[in-house]
């Protein structure tokens, strides 16, 4: 039997070893944190990171400066937008929230098993302009939460539209004529749905596209796709929970952008389609507002009748093309939105039956997801790249997939955002 001295000393013992590797994983971490590339923008949440303070007195004495070095590590740690992404993860799967824990029993819980299968129905869900009806809209976090919809407030300025202009710029220079150059800037839901009472809280979206269409080269067909999508905006075209748009809306910029290519448009009456309910996206995980939650939105994808052989690629690879499947049917939840081409893959490519002798590559962020697959039923092949994740040699996989027509797509915070910017700079080795 050990004695008290003895007990002592092993639990003095523990204590040392405790703080050494306490203090060893704070040194890691900073080390990490130091010697990572640091983003400026959190690409998960579409806003900027917070900087490092400017130190002077008045900020310390105000209590500003630590205040602002709270702020910086709490969005600068290492690996943070994943460490967001498996909270969010677990929050969905076992039903936690802050302060309190639930955990569900998957064989005996409604709310666990809600989401099996994919309905053949739409639920029903508020859309179009906002009322004017003396409701308060608020913002928190950045997001302006009008009722039970929430909503992106876009304030990029036209130098930064240049910017990403003279980048497609330098695409066209280098690749025509033998490759089109298409060009296809995103508005943000606000743009069709906010009121006179709050038109000052974002930008308007017309005049941003405008700056940059006029700063393309002349021969670069510009998609005006804001147009389309404006004699829409009674319809479901973007999510209220959720910073994308709807597959509706997708699909209005896809009739924009059949106009400008010369191409016929399919009939949305005429496919087939499945939904998946109970989806709370992005702009609800990031401000957890309860009126969101009970407003959850419904993700559609359509099962167009063409054929078509789906291949994940390698961006290493250039005659790497693994077969899948162009829809992840399984996901749910949270994860709805990546129902389109699996999600926010580096590289993937769509075969047709169709021998017209147009092939597309399509250059895009997350928006581009749910636009990309209505471009099967006009080209014999459709190759999608992620500006974020392709690292291979983008001009060599153009030519080797014998590429004649290129779309750059892009949500306008991405086209006045430097991490894109320099994203879509990047492909070209």
């Amino acid at each position: 039997m050990k004695t008290i001295t003895e007990i002592m000393k092993a639990e003095k013992t523990i204590r040392i070893i405790n703080v050494i590797l306490v203090l060893g994983l704070l040194a890691f971490g900073g080390v990490i944190s130091l010697s990572m590339k640091k983003n400026s923008v959190s690409e998960m949440e579409n806003r900027k990171l917070a900087s490092f303070p400017v130190f002077s007195d008045s900020a310390l004495w105000s209590g500003e400066y630590f205040k602002g070095i709270d702020l910086y590590y709490a969005d600068n740690f290492p690996w943070r937008d994943r460490w967001i992404n498996f909270s969010n993860s677990f929050r969905e799967k076992f039903g936690y929230e802050s302060g309190d824990i639930k955990i569900y029993d998957p064989t005996n819980d409604t709310e666990a098993n809600e989401i099996k299968s994919d309905t053949a129905k739409e639920t029903k869900v508020q859309s179009g302009p906002l009322p004017d009806d003396g409701a308060v809209g608020e913002i928190k976090k950045r997001v302006f939460v009008f009722k039970n919809r929430a909503f992106e407030m876009f304030g990029g300025g036209p130098a930064m539209g240049k910017a990403y202009a003279d980048v497609i710029n330098s695409y066209n220079k280098l690749l025509s004529p033998k490759i089109q150059v298409y060009n296809l800037i995103i508005p943000v839901a606000l743009e069709f749905e906010i009121t006179e009472k709050y038109k000052n809280l974002q930008k308007p979206n017309r005049p941003a596209i405008e700056n940059i269409y006029n700063s393309l080269d002349s021969n670069i067909k510009k998609v005006w796709a804001i147009d389309e999508i404006r004699k829409h905006r009674d319809e479901y075209i973007y999510f209220n929970t959720d910073h994308h748009w709807t597959s509706l809306g997708a699909y209005y910029a896809y009739v924009a952008f059949c106009k400008t290519a010369g191409l016929t448009p399919v009939a949305l009456d005429t496919i087939d389609f499945k939904v998946k309910d109970s989806f709370l996206g992005s702009l609800y995980r990031l401000t957890r507002d309860p009126k969101l939650k009970e407003n959850p939105d419904s993700v559609k994808y359509y099962l167009f009748p063409d054929s078509v052989n789906f291949y994940i690629g390698n961006s290493n690879n250039l005659n790497y093309w693994a077969k899948s499947h162009m829809y992840a049917e399984k996901v749910s939840g949270t994860n709805s939105y990546s129902v389109f081409l699996q999600g926010d893959l580096p590289l993937v490519k769509m075969e047709t039956q169709h021998k017209n002798g147009r092939r597309i590559a399509i250059v895009k962020e997350s928006y581009g997801n749910a636009f990309a697959p209505f471009l099967i039923n006009n080209y014999e092949k459709v190759v999608v790249v992620d500006q974020r994740y392709y690292t291979g040699d983008f001009i060599a996989m153009l030519k080797n997939e014998g590429i004649n027509e290129l779309l750059f797509i892009n949500n306008i915070f991405a086209a006045h955002t430097p991490f894109h910017i320099e994203k879509i700079k990047g492909l070209k080795k």
